[in-house]
């Protein structure tokens, strides 16, 4: 989600912006100061004359009066704006605030207006007025009104009035809110003036009071340009009290500021739709585009956004409150039953809702706090982690928005979640034979996996045109022909595509050892065969499964994550083509890591498991057995595969050209893995719910009305258009035998490349991970922990 830069849209307000509302103040006819001061004075003397006369009650008869009153307070405060200080005199006030300062003028003229509200009648359109005028004062005049006390004590008496019963009206509530907002872009400007806003308690034992900042806080999950307003002016005032103890202090122990917005967010979670209206087949997470057009999710993201930004901004105090007020009174009691409902449909929303916060959330303080609520609440006897971990073996859309959460995670680049979905089984090498421990370490300088990857390439899917000679995989990272290239068996045989070098990913190495690195480097990985300790962040509470001595039984032994998706991946001809974009990125972006533990479980292809336990070659090699089967059984194969790559590749273009403006990226802005080539189904899923595109894409390969295989794309998703079968059985059979050679055939297409992007993924390791090798504590490489203990 795009994020507003709350701070610095405030910062550039001059003095005198404000959100237009009603009538501004006249423009005061050009006249010397002297004519100015004379007709101020005129003015107040009439003021006086009334407030003399009727003495502290109200007479009867007395509505002329207040009209009077009203009328030459406009004009004294127009004049007042316009008051500048005399040359000789630059810090000095100009003569007509010496003179209102002088007599208390603001004060008793407010003063005896308030009296007027035991009448009850027009009190709201009273205090609307009285709000409207102060807040032209204040943002228009063209001196520092707020030093002055006697200007201070006039607008705390007219906040604290705006406390008392009123009916609410929303020209009130405007301007209650603009004159407010204006105050705290004034002190923005002067932060040593905000102490003094600061009251002390009515009565011995109460707490002080902070009127600016108490009658911001029931707007602040206002809908539209009044809750933005307030927003923007509580965001002002947690700016100043990162430099204010006083003040910090107040907001924390005194205000109910961060239970607001906790349960603000509580309230607004509920309101959201249950349900999210599918606008595809290939839809997998929400979009700004998707949540703009829905009210109640707008709104919980504005809202979202704030606490991010206040977290940011606000005194340590409030920094901590707000984060265990939003853990306490939103996620643990909100998010946790609502990703645990029965409905798929209501958990295929709270899983993409709590995606789409994930992606939205920058400050790393409020990252923290969600990953710890994934990470170690638990409902029932289940973790948040193992809930969505076993989501993703459903063949619904349940699998495509979890999949899309866990490409987030991952994207966080947090060592804490890559220890609990993978590392934590990895650690004790159990997966491996004894004899395999010290080959962990290993760094493939020679392209092995490489060829072994693409030798797993299909022959039916194969470049059945001539071929340049088959380059080495490795020499260009070894700086030259590798001598085992003799001895190379050519498996990936004639026609084997070679590996595009652009696609290569690079791998920073990061600057310090972390806590993971710590422990592994007593990478456990050479010596004896006991399990070592299960790592862990401080404060992360241990799980039975990560229990420090106890040996995970074989079906652990990968981890539940990595065993769900090598159970996914090796059903690749039988899930839609979304699903494998998803997936294979997934399984990617692990392979991507440069920690020992997962790039040899992962890419070393000479590695030996235990029997129990399945290599990603071994899934590999019996999805290329299923493709190639499938291709003997199907006459027509190289027609549907050829057909359905020229869609895809036409498709690819389209959204190659708004590649800008693609999807989401990784928050962070030094993430572990740098951004690489987006392969095919990257691209395909950036613009995935356009079924504008589709058709456009669908035109690019073939005429409208003689698709005749079922492959093109309608309405968005692969398919979608009426496939020519043998007529044999059943409506229904035939549109199960539509499906399945469909997602085969787009599986025998997305297969190879995702090989490619393997092969290319451990050349690079090769090239840049050398120093791995290194095993001083100074040469050790961690893995990057971007956001460091989580309880912190």
């Amino acid at each position: 989600m795009e994020r507003m830069n709350w701070l610095s849209r405030l910062a550039s307000r001059g003095p005198g912006h404000r959100v237009p509302q009603g009538a501004s103040l006249q423009t005061p006819v050009m006249a010397d100061p002297e004519t100015c001061l004379m007709v101020f004075k005129n003015h107040w003397s009439q003021v006086v004359r009334i407030l003399e006369r009727q003495g502290p009650r109200i007479a009867p008869g007395g509505a002329d009066d207040l009209s009077a009153v009203r009328n030459h307070t406009y004009q004294m405060l127009t004049l007042l704006a316009e008051d500048r200080a005399v040359p000789s005199a630059p810090t000095a006030p100009g003569p007509l605030l010496e003179f209102a300062l002088r007599e208390d003028l603001l004060t008793r003229v407010l003063a005896w207006q308030l009296q007027w509200d035991e009448l009850g009648d027009g009190v709201e359109e009273r205090r609307a007025e009285q709000l409207k005028l102060f807040e032209m004062l204040v943002s228009e005049a063209r001196q520092p009104l707020l030093r002055h006390g006697p200007v201070r004590e006039a607008l705390l008496t007219l906040l604290d009035a705006c406390g008392r019963p009123v009916p609410s009206s929303p020209a009130l509530d405007d301007g209650l809110v603009l004159l407010l907002s204006q105050l705290c872009v004034c002190l923005a400007r002067e932060p040593s003036l905000l102490e003094f806003f600061l009251q002390p308690p009515p009565e011995p034992g109460a707490a002080p009071r902070l009127l600016l900042f108490s009658r911001l806080v029931p707007f602040v999950h206002r809908e539209g340009t009044l809750g933005q307003q307030a927003r923007d002016a509580l965001l002002l005032l947690m700016a100043l009290s990162a430099g204010s103890p006083t003040v910090g202090r107040y907001i924390a122990d005194h205000s109910y500021f961060c239970p607001v917005l906790a349960t603000g967010l509580s309230a607004l979670y509920s309101s959201l739709p249950r349900k999210i209206e599918i606008p595809g087949d290939d839809w997998h997470c929400l979009r700004r585009e998707d949540w703009l057009g829905v009210p109640a999710l707008a709104l919980f993201m504005s809202s979202l956004e704030f606490c991010n930004a206040v977290i940011q901004v606000a005194h340590p105090l409030v920094q901590k409150q707000l984060v265990d007020y939003i853990h306490n009174g939103f996620l643990v009691p909100v998010m946790g039953p609502a990703l645990h409902k029965t409905s798929v449909e209501e958990m295929i929303a709270s899983t993409a809702y709590l995606e789409l916060f994930l992606r939205s959330i920058s400050e790393a303080a409020l990252l923290r706090t969600f990953l710890r609520f994934l990470l170690l609440h638990r409902h029932d006897t289940h973790t948040i982690l193992d809930t969505l971990v076993a989501r993703i073996g459903s063949n619904s859309r349940l699998c495509m928005v979890s999949l899309s959460l866990f490409r987030t995670l991952l994207n966080l680049s947090c060592e804490d979640v890559l220890l609990q979905l993978v590392l934590r089984y990895l650690v004790p090498c159990n997966h491996v034979m004894l004899s395999q421990k010290p080959a962990v370490r290993d760094v493939d300088l020679y392209g092995r996996a490489a060829d072994k990857f693409l030798s797993l390439i299909p022959r039916c899917c194969r470049h059945r045109a001539p071929s340049p000679p088959r380059p080495e995989h490795a020499s260009w990272a070894r700086g030259g022909p590798s001598r085992e290239s003799g001895r190379r068996e050519d498996t990936t045989g004639p026609g084997s595509p070679s590996v595009d070098s652009s696609s290569v990913v690079t791998v920073p190495r990061p600057s310090t050892p972390s806590r993971l690195a710590l422990f592994l480097r007593q990478q456990s990985l050479g010596g004896s065969e006991s399990p070592a300790p299960t790592p862990r962040s401080p404060g992360l509470a241990s799980s039975p499964a990560s229990s420090p001595g106890r040996r995970p039984s074989p079906a652990e032994e990968p981890g539940p994550f990595m065993a769900v998706l090598f159970a996914k991946l090796e059903n690749m001809l039988q899930n839609s083509v979304y699903v494998n974009f998803l997936l294979t990125g997934l399984v990617a972006q692990l392979a991507c890591h440069p920690q020992p533990l997962l790039r040899s479980f992962l890419l070393n292809t000479n590695m030996v498991f235990q029997p129990s336990v399945k290599s990603l070659l071994q899934v590999l090699g019996s999805v290329k057995n299923k493709i190639e089967s499938f291709a003997a059984s199907q006459e027509d194969f190289p027609a549907l595969l050829s057909k359905a790559k020229k869609y895809l590749i036409a498709r690819g273009k389209l959204d190659w050209a708004e590649a800008p403006a693609a999807g989401p990226a990784p928050r962070r802005s030094d993430p572990l893995v740098k951004s690489r080539r987006p392969s095919l189904g990257e691209l395909l899923l950036r613009h995935a719910h356009s079924p504008t595109r589709a058709r456009q894409a669908v035109q690019l390969v073939h005429q409208p009305g003689r698709d005749s295989t079922g492959l093109g794309l309608g309405g968005g998703s692969p398919g979608a258009s009426t496939p020519v079968l043998p007529p044999r059985g059943g409506a229904a059979e035939r549109q199960g035998e539509a499906l399945r050679v469909k997602n085969a055939v787009y599986c025998a297409v997305i297969f190879p490349e995702f090989l490619k992007e393997l092969a290319a993924i451990s050349q690079a390791h090769a090239v840049t991970s050398p120093f791995l090798l290194d095993t001083s504590e100074e040469g050790n490489i961690p893995l990057l922990s971007v956001f460091g203990p989580l309880s912190s």
